[in-house]
């Protein structure tokens, strides 16, 4: 056992292949909560997986997250209906025409309407997840519910599992199934859901193949896994290093490339059926900022927070960010994964 300056520590093999053999490629303190200690990030020499070590130990886990950690808050789900009649119709044409929420299709849809579906596709299809089944929802890591509020809006029946018992209690307001608990203990039977997503979850647990290998299981015939993660293999990654904002140590226990999370579905059982990249401006003004006091230039990092410079900056990299969602090089990975003897789903990427 290792000890950092800060919670207790443990070292621990390769997340994914399990060999002991690594090097140290980044270490950081906690950026975002200051919880004491500085952490270090390894690549393993077998096959190149991301991980942390020495690794906070299970049982001080908790104590990564303070009361105030976001995902724990009250939640503000994005109710994809909010807006004016001419919007919510569009909506419905969109999520009926390309998601296969059949219920909602209106037959009398004008071609503007049809138009401007067509032109709030991308950003639905990040936050409503497709129709799948019979409507049976699980959100992994729910947190306080953002994730449940949608599903329900949209006319699923969802579940939860959530770690945190206060944001758990805060999930029951879009479900009464939140188990409270870890996910390898929650009680749901297997093939008991049509869709069962993870949102920025699986680089949070000690064991991200059981966990996939769980989400597979709870997957009816026809059913489909979301799990979506930082990008370490993206562009921000290689610029910013250890300042890149999507490390989050010491939560973020893994760090996954699309290859290492396509090798960890495969070895829970499963297998990769399309893949999105996300590049949000946001995140890497994050790590521009990091890296600028890094190198104790403060005033100009507090420069680049100054709102009509961050202003000018976001501008700029909404102009010229999608590239490097379409090379795969995002900050954040989605992909729908399937059990490996189950057809693909019908999907439109």
């Amino acid at each position: 056992m290792t000890h950092c300056s800060g919670l207790p520590t443990v070292e621990a093999p390769c997340f994914l292949c399990g060999a002991v053999e690594s090097e140290p490629v980044w270490s950081t303190p906690d950026r975002a909560f200051a919880v004491p200690g500085v952490y270090t990030v390894a690549r393993c020499l077998r096959c190149r997986f991301l991980f942390q070590r020495p690794r906070v130990r299970d049982e001080h886990l908790a104590d990564c997250y303070p009361d105030h950690y976001p995902r724990h808050q009250e939640p503000s789900p994005r109710d994809p209906f909010r807006g004016s009649p001419a919007r919510v119709r569009a909506v419905r044409w969109a999520l009926a025409s390309r998601l296969g929420y059949e219920q909602l299709r209106d037959a009398g849809a004008g071609r503007l309407t049809r138009l401007r579906a067509q032109l709030l596709l991308r950003r639905l299809r990040w936050s409503c997840p497709p129709w799948r089944g019979q409507g049976r929802y699980l959100d992994v890591g729910c947190g306080a519910g953002a994730s449940l509020g949608v599903g329900r809006a949209l006319g699923w029946q969802t579940a939860g599992i959530e770690m945190d018992a206060a944001a758990a209690r805060r999930a029951r307001q879009f479900s009464d199934a939140i188990h409270a608990g870890d996910v390898l203990t929650a009680p749901f039977p297997p093939a008991s859901f049509d869709l069962v997503s993870a949102f920025h979850v699986l680089e949070h647990v000690p064991d991200p193949v059981a966990v996939l290998g769980r989400m597979l299981g709870w997957l009816a015939p026809g059913g489909l896994a979301i799990i979506e993660v930082p990008n370490a293999g993206g562009l921000g990654a290689s610029l910013f290093g250890g300042a890149w904002s999507g490390l989050e140590l010491p939560r973020h226990l893994c760090h996954f490339t699309p290859a290492s999370l396509g090798r960890a579905v495969e070895r829970a059982g499963g297998r990769v059926v399309w893949a999105w990249h996300q590049a949000k401006p946001r995140y890497y003004l994050w790590s521009l900022g990091h890296w600028l006091r890094d190198r104790e230039w403060d005033r100009l990092a507090r420069a680049a927070e100054w709102r009509p410079v961050y202003g000018a900056l976001k501008l700029f990299l909404e102009l010229t960010l999608p590239p490097c969602r379409w090379a795969g090089r995002g900050e954040v990975i989605r992909i729908g994964a399937v059990p490996a003897t189950a057809p693909p789903p019908r999907v439109r990427a």
